[in-house]
Formats: structure tokens, sequence, C-alpha cells
């Protein structure tokens, strides 16, 4: 895959880098999920559908209220797959949400500002990251068979 240059884009808009404009990513919370009301509900890659979340069939987890300060999703967050089929899936909260917290199989990025988050959300969604993650997966199968 080409590596695009600034002189490739629009007049304005610059090649950058995750870190220089998210203010955190981090994996999610490990836990077993349950169907009881208690703690957070637990977003799963498997809750993601279509660029959508029922978020009345996402379960609950145990978790002490500093986990889930720190695993608590919030309007603006982008979350995308980490590993497995879905990896590369990806899903832009937009909407205020019942209190919840993301799996370990999923990574959250909070970006400087919102216009930055709707960027990154674009290109998570583009041909060209896609491009990108079906490399890394054929060169990561390739590894495992030599």
């Amino acid at each position: 895959m080409k590596e695009m240059t600034n002189d490739e884009l629009p007049e304005g808009w610059a090649v950058t880098t995750l870190d220089h404009i998210a203010s955190d990513v981090s994996y999610g919370y490990t836990a077993k999920s349950n169907q009881d009301s208690g703690g957070a509900k637990m977003l799963r890659i498997t809750d993601i559908q279509d660029n959508r979340v029922n978020w009345a069939g996402v379960p609950f987890c145990e978790i002490s209220p500093a986990e889930k300060e720190k695993y608590l999703l919030k309007r603006w967050d982008l979350v995308f797959a980490r590993t497995g089929a879905t990896v590369g899936k990806s899903f832009l909260i937009q909407d205020d949400i019942p209190e919840s917290v993301f799996a370990s199989y999923l990574i959250r990025v909070r970006c400087l500002n919102h216009e930055m988050t709707r960027y990154l959300s674009g290109f998570f969604n583009s041909p060209e990251y896609w491009d990108q993650i079906t490399d890394w997966n054929l060169a990561k199968q390739f590894a495992n068979t030599s």
C-alpha cells in the first residue's frame, strides 16, 4: 500500500498519526458478561451490527467504580475490534448511551475534538483503511504458516 503524502491531500489537510489527534487509546475491560442488571453494560464486538448497537440487548458485567470510570464509554468515543474475524470493524458513538464499558477485544479511541473523531471514523470506513487491515491479516497468516 502506497503511503499518502501531504502533496496529495486537499488544501489545508495534513497526514498525521493517531498519537497526534487522540487524547486516549485504550484496550477494553476483561470480564464475563451476564444478563443481570448490576454493574454496567459491556459492549462487545458482537453487539455492533450494521454500524448500530441494540443497547437493550447488550449484557452487563460486574465492575468496580474505579474500573468503571476507566472504561466508561462516552459520546464521541470510537471503538474498533483489535482481533478475530472482525478485526478493524469500528463504531462511533454519536448519541447518548446507557452506562456502558467496552470489552477487551475492543480498543477505544478518544480524539482531541469531535471533528477529528468524525474524520477518523470516516477513515476507518475507507477502502484505504480496509486495504491496510487486509494486508496486515495476510502478512500475519503468512507468518504463522512459515
